[in-house]
């Protein structure tokens, strides 16, 4: 049986394997200039009762501040109303209309 430590990271190289595949497939379809992402993957630790540790993972596709500060802005949005998200929400600012 694999102890708690062992079991994270093989978690975490295994989400490794996957962030790095979907870097491939942004290749891959050549949209590295087309496409904003925001990968994160973390896995928390205590340390002690009040207290985590993360470990995480990360890639980023942006090209500059003003699409990280987007980012942080959709994330924040999306995150308050994802109990009931709305598509039209979900895309405005982006210039994506549906209709």
């Amino acid at each position: 049986m694999m102890d708690e430590d062992n079991e994270h990271y093989e978690f975490l190289l295994e989400m490794q394997r996957v962030h790095g595949e979907m870097e491939l497939l942004i290749e891959r379809y050549n949209m590295r200039d087309k496409v904003m992402s925001v990968v994160v993957t973390g896995v928390l630790e205590p340390i002690d009762e009040d207290t985590s540790q993360m470990k995480a993972l990360f890639s980023y596709n942006l090209s500059s501040e003003e699409e990280m500060e987007e980012m942080v802005r959709f994330i924040s949005r999306t995150y308050k109303d994802q109990d009931e998200p709305d598509i039209g929400d979900l895309l405005d600012g982006l210039g994506i209309s549906l209709n």
